[in-house]
Order: structure tokens, then C-alpha cells, then sequence
């Protein structure tokens, strides 16, 4: 139900952890990605993150959308 791994970019000093939560709701599952650990300083880096993730996420609601 629960993922968590370290993420270390050690040339960009950026040591996070990503969480991947699964939970059952009434009409399938839902995921929870959660990263936390950057620095006040590093908002560049979470900013591009979070587009990242965001942009991700879509491809995989749409990769979902497909399968019968």
C-alpha cells in the first residue's frame, strides 16, 4: 500500500523522499505521491518537481483511460 524511496541528487545537493500511498475507495484505487525534503532555497527544484510529477500523473491517467 505504501512506497517510499530516497531520491539523492548529490551534484544539486537535493535529498528527498518519495512517497507512493494506494488506497482502496469505493470505485477503484487512489495514489497519493507525496516528495518532501527540499530546502527553503531549493524552490527552483521543487517548482520543476512538481511539473514533473504533475506532467507524469497525466500520462498515466491517460495510459489508465485506455485500458478496457
Amino acid at each position: 500500500r505504501k512506497l517510499s524511496y530516497a531520491w539523492v541528487v548529490g551534484d544539486m545537493d537535493i535529498d528527498t523522499v518519495v512517497t507512493f500511498t494506494l488506497t482502496p475507495t469505493a470505485s477503484g484505487t487512489r495514489l497519493s505521491l507525496v516528495q518532501s525534503g527540499f530546502k527553503p532555497d531549493q524552490k527552483q527544484n521543487f517548482g520543476g518537481a512538481r511539473y514533473g510529477w504533475k506532467m507524469m500523473g497525466g500520462k498515466l491517467v491517460d495510459l489508465l483511460a485506455r485500458i478496457p
